[in-house]
């Protein structure tokens, strides 16, 4: 018996010391490894994933829900389509962001602008700011009277300054986390009510930097899981290219 307890004793003290040295062999590859090309290594992959589930799930529920499909009411961004307000949605991109925050105060963080509060600063008056929102709401197809939509799109163009961050044809610039206001994914809401709001009173939404707080590994883990989840099928109408809304636009 005694003999049976030793080789059983001596089996699992090897089999601890072999996953030991496996968690710390991936877990320095994780952490060594160009995050870009993470994604085509399924080891390093089914490795983070569980590490930046539960870390995910410790921190960030709180904001972005457990479902990941955060919320309107708080602009907190879905995290499971592939529509990403700042950069494309690269593990590198999400992990900068997971690091730094956005507007976090940190000097890396995302915070090279915000949405001005056009309305409150008198850039715009109350009813160029519903024509604005008429000519936005156009590029969604939806039926708004032609003149306003007309002066809402010389405003966006000229003295409201929206291209300036939304760019010329409204898709946005990643660079700024200016959003694309063409395609069908909202951060804030798409109604006229929500879209004054933001409009008049401006946004300044925020992302907590994680640096200092989570290692770096486990930072690199949450961001393969949050591109794990980022697959939504390509014809969902959340991840439509503004170039297909556009398209369909031109034809309607």
């Amino acid at each position: 018996m005694w003999r049976a307890a030793l080789a059983l004793a001596v089996f699992a003290a090897a089999y601890l010391a072999y996953a030991g040295f496996q968690d710390y062999r991936l877990g320095r590859e994780l952490v060594m490894t160009n995050p870009d090309s993470i994604p085509s290594r399924p080891d390093l992959v089914a490795y983070a994933n569980p590490i930046g589930k539960a870390a995910f799930q410790a921190n960030c529920v709180s904001c972005h829900g457990a479902d990941l499909r955060g919320s309107r009411q708080t602009g907190v961004p879905n995290l499971t389509d592939n529509i990403w307000l700042y950069d494309y949605g690269r593990v590198s991109d999400i992990e900068r962001t997971v690091m730094y925050g956005i507007r976090s105060g940190l000097g890396k963080s995302h915070n090279v602008t915000d949405m001005p509060a056009i309305g409150l600063q008198k850039a715009l008056s109350p009813d160029e700011i519903k024509d604005v929102i008429a000519f936005v709401l156009s590029l969604h197809k939806q039926k708004e009277d032609p003149a306003a939509v007309e002066r809402g799109s010389n405003l966006f163009q000229d003295k409201g300054v929206c291209y300036d961050c939304h760019s010329r044809d409204a898709t946005g610039i990643p660079d700024y986390g200016a959003p694309n206001l063409v395609d069908d994914d909202w951060l804030w809401g798409g109604d006229e009510a929500t879209l004054y709001k933001s409009i008049y009173n401006g946004r300044h939404g925020r992302c907590p930097a994680w640096s200092g707080k989570l290692s770096s590994k486990t930072i690199r883990a949450v961001a393969v899981y949050l591109h794990s989840m980022s697959k939504e099928s390509p014809e969902s109408p959340t991840n439509r290219t503004a170039d297909a809304v556009r398209k369909d636009a031109s034809h309607g």
